[in-house]
């Protein structure tokens, strides 16, 4: 379908359109380039592919043609604005802090971040390491600088870019920091976080209004600036358990993802929440909170998508329903699954294709092709 704000809008109304697809991310900018034509591809593709200044500025109008064709071509339904949120979901754009290039060589960068965080790229291995974070005691509150929400400056380039994907007729999604993965990526090790969720309650409730506040604030000028949805990466599980207890979740984050949730509806917006892990305690939270998508229930994670489908796709719409590793299984069985998923979307129509982990980087460009064309076959049969 071309018309893809349509489409999706009608995928909310649970109305009897084709299953949509969105292949969450690729293992890096390399790897979506090698799986693409040259002509989808654009600058900034990568969250990191940053100067040595905090660049604000929003994408150049070739670019954001590149990016529809980007989507096009790996079959991606959301248009996600921001550095790098072409090939992730739920990273980049001014909801989320900026980062900038502090030290470089062929082996490894170095971004720091607008709160002071620096995060280590490395290629070759590829992996991520942040360090340097912000706050380690109740005495770093008073020394914490953040960009301020509200300057306009800020959304210049969001807004012009919102309404050249409109016009466009793409679903545009603005990323916005999470309010638990918001602390640990940006102002406290994650490993300290979880410690003080038990022994440190007062210290993670006033960080939370940290970031909570400044999410909300920059969560309102992205609407102001016309996007469809908001898209928040938030983990809470990892493949066994809760990163916290469900109490805590109620205590800490669920307030804050109830009022996000409230704000984009009474812009007439939507939210989706990425949330790896075994969740199931808290999905009726979730539910109550009020989020139109959900991602990316993992059966490696505890969930039967057929049994989700059934329980939740009345109360938002279910995204994903894909093991971690579907890209490694035998050609034959991965056709079978996903002409299954396909079936259960002609069944429970408020349901949207979604890998849990992304592409990773040894799936070549043939077997990619294959598998797309595949789910196209299966979901897009009239």
């Amino acid at each position: 379908m071309q018309n893809k704000r349509q489409w999706i809008k009608s995928i909310l109304n649970g109305e009897d359109v084709p299953t949509a697809q969105y292949w969450m991310s690729f293992f890096n900018a390399d790897t979506a380039r090698k799986l693409t034509p040259k002509v989808c591809h654009f600058d900034g593709m990568s969250l990191y592919e940053t100067g040595e200044q905090f660049d604000i500025s929003g994408m150049k109008e070739n670019d954001l043609d590149r990016l529809i064709d980007f989507n096009n071509y790996t079959d991606r339904c959301f248009a996600c604005l921001g550095k790098g949120a072409a090939i992730m979901f739920g990273h980049g754009g001014p909801g989320e802090f900026f980062c900038r290039t502090v030290e470089e060589n062929s082996k490894y960068k170095i971004v720091e971040y607008e709160t002071g965080v620096k995060m280590k790229v490395n290629f070759e291995p590829h992996f991520y390491h942040s360090f340097d974070h912000p706050l380690k005691t109740s005495e770093d509150f008073s020394r914490i600088k953040l960009p301020n929400p509200n300057d306009p400056k800020r959304y210049e380039g969001l807004r012009k870019n919102t309404n050249y994907l409109k016009s466009k007729n793409q679903y545009v999604v603005g990323s916005l920091n999470g309010f638990f993965s918001g602390l640990h990526y940006w102002l406290i090790d994650y490993q300290e976080l979880l410690m003080a969720l038990i022994t440190e309650p007062e210290f993670v409730e006033k960080a939370e209004q940290i970031i909570g506040n400044w999410n909300l604030t920059a969560a309102e000028q992205m609407l102001k600036a016309g996007v469809d949805g908001l898209a928040i990466c938030d983990d809470l599980g990892s493949k066994q358990n809760m990163l916290m207890s469900p109490d805590q979740y109620r205590t800490y984050f669920k307030p804050w993802h109830k009022r996000l949730c409230e704000l984009a509806h009474s812009y007439c917006a939507t939210v989706h929440l990425h949330s790896h892990g075994a969740i199931q305690p808290v999905l009726d939270d979730l539910v109550e909170c009020g989020f139109d998508f959900i991602n990316p229930f993992d059966p490696e994670e505890g969930f039967d998508i057929e049994q989700t489908l059934k329980k939740y796709a009345s109360e938002f719409v279910v995204t994903g329903g894909f093991s971690g590793s579907f890209w490694y299984w035998p050609p034959e069985k991965q056709e079978e699954y996903l002409k299954q998923m396909a079936k259960l979307g002609r069944k429970y129509k408020r349901f949207i294709f979604m890998d849990s982990s992304g592409i990773p980087d040894d799936i070549s460009f043939k077997d990619f092709e294959r598998i797309t064309k595949i789910s196209k076959k299966y979901r897009l049969p009239f």
